[in-house]
């Protein structure tokens, strides 16, 4: 029995959706056969066989997979499928026999991930939404902030910022205030509780994001930066927040980073290591640009935008709100992308993108193999 799994290298899709089948349940296949096409919100990923065997489908065309677990699996011999197939059914029977379990979408598993909101306290009986999930996130409840640690002290005449997002994007927006004399990160917040209290490069994470405007009214902090590069969507409905709470967001340029002089750079940016904005570029709030992205000359870039890095554009392209980009991006001159438009990595855009569309692109499996001896 070999497991059959959806080859990807993309950390920020944990699902994908069964687009085509190409072998029918239960046939025989050889090794390296197409066995079926499987959508991500960046690509659309085949799947080969990795060895001979009978086909056994573990998904429907059309159903949503994890990409962590098998697509599929592959028998040596019809025994081993009908045993497996039947100790799949057994399984499903004793589920069925079992209490309900608490059923909820895949977006809204993430959003209750994302706000600390435990699933397991809803009504198993209908499905939970993301909406039922971001009622409870914003039900009055009553925190202890008491044992929380305090914000970081600074040297006077340095910019003290809050950080909002404690995962990854957060270690890159402190390393960059680590090489600015005039900017220190002296807290961060996140929603979620299991990382309360605990560190990021020496900033300690005090509390949950319902903590902005008192924060901010106390005077712990001067401004604040979102350090979320995974989600357009969110990045906005935290600048939404900042914005209601009369709140300042700071920018986060790299040293490494190239502006011409004539740029144009609204609030709350993040630009990493070596990235570059040609003359006359004119970027708005709240983006986040990964390493090494260049945005040519005469470039318009909107606002809560996230790329991945490598994203290269030539002058006088255009980006309007909520973008997602990959990475190793190349955009052709004068292509507009319109809001909430998502491009996959490695992408060659040549025309425009309307809104509320995506680019996809096909990855195929890469075959690793030993070295020739010379």
């Amino acid at each position: 029995m070999k497991p059959v799994l959806v080859p990807t290298n993309d950390v920020n899709s944990e699902h994908g959706i069964v687009v085509t089948w190409f072998v029918d349940d239960r046939d025989k296949v050889e090794a390296g056969a197409l066995l079926v096409e499987v959508e991500t919100s960046k690509a659309v990923l085949e799947v080969y066989a990795p060895e001979p065997g009978i086909l056994l489908h573990l998904a429907r065309k059309g159903q949503e997979v994890p990409l962590a677990e098998p697509v599929a699996m592959l028998f040596d011999d019809a025994a081993g499928l009908t045993a497996y197939s039947d100790r799949l059914a057994a399984e499903a029977d004793a589920r069925a026999a079992a209490p309900a379990e608490v059923r909820a979408t895949v977006k809204a598993v993430e959003r209750a991930r994302e706000l600390g909101v435990d699933l397991s306290t809803f009504d198993g009986s209908r499905l939970i939404t993301v909406k039922d999930v971001e009622a409870a996130a914003s039900a009055p409840v009553t925190v202890d902030y008491t044992t929380m640690p305090a914000a970081l002290a600074t040297e006077p005449g340095v910019s003290r910022i809050l950080v909002i997002g404690g995962a990854l994007g957060a270690t890159q927006v402190i390393d960059i205030f680590s090489q600015v004399p005039t900017q220190q990160a002296v807290a961060i917040l996140d929603d979620d509780p299991g990382r309360w209290g605990a560190e990021v490069a020496g900033v300690p994470i005090v509390g949950g994001t319902d903590r902005l405007a008192a924060l901010f009214a106390a005077g712990v902090y001067d401004a604040a930066i979102i350090a979320i590069g995974t989600s357009v969507d969110t990045r906005a409905r935290f600048r939404k927040l900042c914005a209601e709470a009369a709140i300042p967001l700071a920018n986060a340029i790299d040293p490494t980073a190239k502006i011409a002089t004539d740029v144009v750079i609204g609030q709350g940016n993040i630009i990493c290591a070596f990235g570059h904005l040609g003359t006359g570029v004119r970027m708005g709030d709240n983006n986040f640009l990964s390493a090494y992205n260049s945005f040519d000359h005469h470039s318009v870039i909107g606002s809560d935008n996230a790329t991945g890095p490598s994203c290269v554009s030539s002058g006088k392209v255009t980006l309007g709100d909520r973008i997602r980009l990959g990475t190793g991006i190349f955009i052709e001159p004068n292509v507009v992308l319109g809001d909430a438009v998502q491009v996959a990595s490695g992408a060659v855009i040549v025309t425009s993108v309307p809104a509320n569309h995506a680019v996809k692109t096909k990855v195929v499996t890469t075959t690793v193999v030993p070295r020739r001896s010379s």
